[in-house]
């Protein structure tokens, strides 16, 4: 008898598990036939259109002659009889619709919604992490390989052994990142006013407000270049809550999907905080003008005092960067800029840092946005379109607003040439079958060189005529500048020697500056000398400009806390570049487009002719879009590495790595950190038009991953996450990668500081 209830009850669950699988309840069957929704509604509509019109089908006329099933009527009494007919036809058809075919489609749809919802709920991770169902076919998989959505369902069914489910534990507070929160007007100029608590970023009103005047709108979201912060009588401010960054413009999901998971097991306004910030400002400047660190200080406190529980901080993208900078800060003395926490405030209030697609050691891609107002895919764009675009929001334009934004100074790629330089990150082919995508990786630099992040097609000697004598393998020194306006504007040197290393790129973007010159603010509150920063050689008030560079400062002592590195692989993301000098171009810029300044009248720098005539002209370089060698994966100037499109491996996952090793002296504390990759995989739906699917790489994507939204359930819950979520998963090359950069005689972390 317990042997045929055993086998009974194995196939109840059998068949539940089945029913699981097709996310089909035993009320959707006694609601919806076999054959889909859209069948049965149909269905019902055809039907009953023909049980309504049958009986008053009478006559059919044919191409040359009239006919009937009934007695013709005489031809003169046939219009008026047509007449009679279509209005009688008309009135009782309305009749049987709204009293007959509507009500039936209303409860339909009624059910047909009510189920879709239930459905997409029963399908989330948190929903099914809550009623203690696992995904084990992932987690039982070292190579993370991705799961087909009939896998999914089918493993996502499998109870716990323990027999409880997921539920709130510690607070969550959640760091968006770079452009993904929205800003909001509170103070303008004549020709914004309207625009009052609206939006200029991150919303509808942002593409009407950019198309009606894209002048007024540049002056808004532009920031003082001297200062760092708010142009004079011009004030945009963070959009506050989760609607601030849970979705961009519209449908364009960004934290929505993550918040959605969280509040299926439990979590609500009471126990997470999204903690929005003004994406353009420089680091220490949030600080200065918002209070934004302070508040994140406050908040995390909070948390704490009210639940007993430490918090878990996630963030996304350079919300990475931003929270790796609020640890330097908050256990710093007042004294020396800091929020004065202490060294253990860290150790104290923080649980677990998730660290999702996060910028750790920058992105290349700053680089030809500071230097020339480009993006590869702006670049790709105007080769195809030639001046029309560009005459509209041109590189000039572009390089001037970005260049006023001090985070995309924060974003340069940090740790120099040790870590940029040996270039077997860089992928020189692709192989593409119908199942995956495998890099062909190969050493650029010889034994003792360097890689090159900039390549100058032009050659050594195709120089401007304006430009000073040049000096082999030399960037621009402050000679070059001269006063205007308590300014230093750049004359527009041209780089002297053909190849250029990170190192030499970046000394040139802040003595460039944009056009502005070395004392645009971002040159004051960033460095990029790890060294210094590493051997504290930087006086202790000046520290504050190594706190964005995770090689310059080690990770504070918090030996219980744990880090999770998690993002996405397997795209092709901009790595180094061709640039090519235009020459021809620089007469014309500087002849039409001098540094005039605004004049003493404050309505003469309301125009937008003189609005433009303030600032730098158009850089005579750009990427030269036709250097492309698809047999050395070369495309429009660009050469790749693996990555999420954005960020690029060694951003990604190379500090993580590093600091997880033992005895790491950028983890002195030995806290535990795991590096957990998805293999990109899109998955294109029809629900969600314009992403990935559940299982994409992509860099704003991932956070819809059902493997990344697991693994942050269970780290905010703590549900089963030893067995689930503290371990690695590499699924790219990074291992081997790495081990090529630290083998290098110039390469690896420990030449970054030595």
């Amino acid at each position: 008898m317990r042997r045929k209830n055993t086998s009974k009850a194995a196939a109840m669950a059998a068949s539940a598990n089945a029913r699981a699988a097709k996310a089909v309840s035993n009320d959707d069957d006694k609601i919806h036939p076999s054959g889909g929704k859209l069948r049965f509604f149909l269905i019902v509509t055809s039907i009953s259109a023909l049980l309504f019109l049958a009986p008053n089908i009478f006559l059919t006329i044919s191409s040359d002659k009239q006919t009937s099933i009934f007695p013709a009527p005489p031809v003169s009494n046939l219009s008026s009889l047509a007449d009679s007919l279509l209005h009688n036809f008309t009135a009782s058809f309305d009749e049987f619709y709204a009293y007959s075919v509507q009500p039936m489609l209303d409860r339909g749809l009624s059910a047909f919604n009510g189920t879709k919802h239930e459905t997409e709920e029963r399908s989330r991770v948190g929903y099914q992490l809550k009623h203690g169902q696992s995904r084990v076919l992932e987690a039982s998989t070292a190579t993370d390989a991705p799961i087909t959505p009939l896998e999914n369902a089918q493993s996502t069914m499998v109870s716990s052994k323990k027999g409880r489910g997921a539920s709130a534990k510690h607070p969550v507070i959640m760091v968006p990142g770079f452009v993904t929160s929205g800003l909001e007007l509170w103070e303008g100029k004549s020709c914004a006013k309207k625009h009052f608590r609206q939006r200029l970023w991150g919303s509808m009103s942002m593409a009407r407000t950019f198309f009606a005047d894209r002048e007024c709108w540049r002056k808004h979201v532009s920031l003082n270049p001297k200062t760092g912060m708010d142009p004079e009588n011009v004030r945009l401010r963070p959009a506050q809550g989760f609607e601030a960054a849970d979705s961009f413009i519209a449908t364009y999901w960004v934290w929505s999907k993550m918040i959605e998971n969280l509040a299926d097991v439990g979590y609500d306004g009471s126990m997470m905080t999204m903690m929005s910030y003004d994406w353009r400002l420089g680091f220490d400047f949030m600080e200065k003008r918002d209070g934004y660190f302070t508040k994140l200080k406050h908040t995390v406190e909070a948390h704490h005092s009210v639940t007993g529980e430490k918090v878990v901080i996630v963030s996304h993208s350079m919300g990475g960067t931003v929270v790796y900078y609020f640890f330097q800060w908050v256990i710093t003395e007042k004294k020396y800029g800091g929020g004065g926490g202490g060294k253990n405030w860290v150790e104290k209030y923080v649980h677990s840092f998730v660290n999702i697609a996060g910028t750790l050691l920058g992105v290349p891609k700053s680089i030809p946005a500071l230097l020339s107002g480009e993006l590869k895919d702006i670049a790709v764009l105007f080769a195809q379109l030639g001046e029309l675009l560009e005459q509209y929001f041109g590189r000039r334009k572009r390089k001037n607003l970005w260049n006023t934004w001090g985070s995309l100074f924060g974003m340069l790629p940090k740790g120099g040439d040790a870590i940029w330089g040996v270039g077997t990150d860089i992928v020189s082919g692709i192989d593409e079958s119908e199942n995956s995508t495998e890099y062909t990786y190969s050493l650029f630099s010889k034994h003792g060189n360097i890689t090159a992040e900039i390549i100058w097609n032009n050659g050594t000697d195709d120089f401007c005529p304006v430009s000073t004598p040049p000096v082999d393998n030399a960037t621009p020194v402050d000679e070059s500048y001269t006063k205007k306006d308590g300014f230093t504007h750049s004359n527009l040197r041209i780089p002297s020697s053909r190849e250029w290393s990170m190192s030499e790129t970046i000394d040139y973007i802040f003595q460039y500056g944009g056009g502005y010159g070395p004392t645009i603010s971002s040159s004051s509150i960033f460095s990029f000398n790890s060294k210094d920063g590493f051997k504290k050689r930087t006086p202790a008030k000046e520290m504050k400009k190594h706190w964005h560079d995770p090689t310059a400062v080690p990770l504070p002592r918090a030996p219980s806390m744990k880090i999770y590195c998690l993002y996405g692989t397997g795209i092709p993301t901009e790595r180094a570049y061709y640039y090519k000098v235009a020459c021809d171009k620089l007469d014309d810029i500087l002849s039409t487009e001098g540094n005039q300044t605004c004049g003493d009248e404050a309505q003469a720098c309301e125009s937008e002719s003189s609005f433009i005539s303030e600032e730098p002209p158009e850089a005579p370089f750009h990427i030269d879009t036709k250097a492309t060698d698809l047999s050395r994966n070369i495309q429009y100037g660009v050469r790749f590495s693996d990555g999420d499109t954005s960020v690029p491996l060694l951003s990604l996952g190379y500090m993580c790595q590093k600091w997880a090793e033992p005895k790491s002296r950028h983890n002195p504390s030995g806290m535990k950190v795991f590096t957990r990759e998805r293999k990109h995989e899109a998955e294109p739906s029809l629900t969600d038009p314009g992403r990935g699917g559940p299982h994409s790489g992509e860099h704003v994507d991932i956070l819809g991953n059902v493997g990344v939204i697991e693994d942050v359930v269970r780290i905010a819950t703590g549900y089963e996450v030893e067995e689930k979520v503290d371990h690695d998963i590499i699924v790219s090359q990074l291992k081997s990668i790495m081990k090529s950069i630290d083998s290098h005689p110039l390469g690896g972390l420990k030449k970054v500081v030595k």
